[in-house]
């Protein structure tokens, strides 16, 4: 199973939906017609227009459009835009192909962009994700790059540099990379995650959830690091959205029946209107915790393409089940909650 890293761009986890397909679109910020009709984009130049073409194409989810438009780009510069290579990276990483992803990091790599140090990290990240061991120490050798380019200030190479050494079982290199990113970034949100890494390297294949520290929608802190030692059940969903309404007496449900000490439900709201989503947990009388996500920001963190979207994380903070709602869902959230309290509840109050 591919462990997706926790700085991976823009997309940081690559699931897909499963279950019912039944889901609302997350909405754009803005329209492809909306961008194309920018009248500042009528008086470009021909390269500026393929290139923001493109870029309006990559939003739009186009990645063979957008590739395109960035070829066209890069050719009327004669092949020398780093721009547009590193465009051409962005759009094949989102869409997954992280081999052509590589490739077009290294032609951007090769025309010494003033950010250099980021593009082998991104290039490091892009060789791992292809989940070929055989390729790993390529992935090692663009990471420690990174940390030489950028005088090892780069905090987050090391992360992705110690899950890379665990990869290929050089435990004890990993190990005091990852403890090194622990002690330039102490407080980071990936804190426990870690820690259970030096303890136990071989838990590198664990799918961990990513971690997010906010505030929730009543005002108090809420983080994945706050729950650590019991279930907790992250559901992506939002008013405006009438499948969400449609499941919510199943929500309540669980909630009533597993909330408590071994088991919470963070509400992850997409909505834009902070005063619907206020009227709308006090009308449902909704005691869970409540983020109100108007950038999308943990949305883009998991993933989430459509809602209602949900993620099952077990007491150690590794993602078990994703997509699963209803009955499915219950059922899930019932064995995971029974081997707790088995095992004497909580551990990482």
């Amino acid at each position: 199973m591919k462990r997706v890293l926790l700085f991976c761009l823009s997309l940081l986890l690559g699931w897909s939906l499963s279950g019912p397909v039944q889901m609302a679109s997350v909405p754009q910020q803005q329209s492809k017609q909306e961008t194309f009709r920018n009248p500042a984009m009528e008086d470009q130049d021909e390269f500026h227009q393929a290139l923001n073409n493109g870029r309006v194409l990559m939003h739009d989810g186009d990645v063979d459009g957008a590739v395109k438009e960035f070829r066209k780009a890069a050719g009327l510069k004669n092949g020398q835009c780093a721009e547009c290579f590193n465009f051409i990276a962005q759009s094949y990483f989102a869409n997954g192909n992280y081999k052509d992803a590589a490739i077009a990091y290294k032609q951007t790599i090769a025309l010494k962009p003033d950010n250099e140090a980021e593009l082998n990290n991104a290039l490091g990240v892009s060789i791992y994700l292809q989940n070929d061991k055989k390729t790993l120490e390529e992935a090692v050798a663009a990471f420690n790059r990174a940390i030489e380019l950028s005088g090892g200030k780069l905090v987050k190479v090391y992360y992705n540099l110690g899950y890379a050494l665990l990869k290929l079982g050089r435990d004890g290199e990993g190990k005091a990379a990852l403890t090194k990113y622990l002690e330039v970034d102490p407080g980071t949100n990936t804190a426990t995650e870690v820690r259970a890494l030096i303890a136990n390297p071989r838990m590198v294949n664990e799918r961990f959830a990513p971690g997010f520290k906010v505030k929730s929608f009543a005002g108090g802190d809420l983080s994945l690091e706050k729950y650590r030692g019991r279930i907790v059940l992250l559901d992506f969903w939002a008013t405006w959205c009438g499948p969400c309404r449609v499941e919510m007496p199943e929500t309540k449900n669980l909630w009533k029946k597993f909330g408590g000490d071994n088991f919470v439900i963070i509400g992850v709201s997409l909505d834009r209107n902070a005063k619907a989503l206020e009227s709308y947990l006090k009308k449902e009388e909704i005691g869970w915790p409540q983020y109100l996500d108007e950038g999308g920001d943990i949305a883009r963190l998991y993933g989430v393409r459509g809602i209602p979207h949900t993620v099952l994380i077990d007491q150690n903070g590794i993602v078990r089940w994703v997509g699963y709602r209803g009955g499915k869902l219950e059922s899930k959230v019932e064995d995971l909650v029974n081997k707790l309290r088995k095992q004497g509840g909580p551990t990482g109050q």
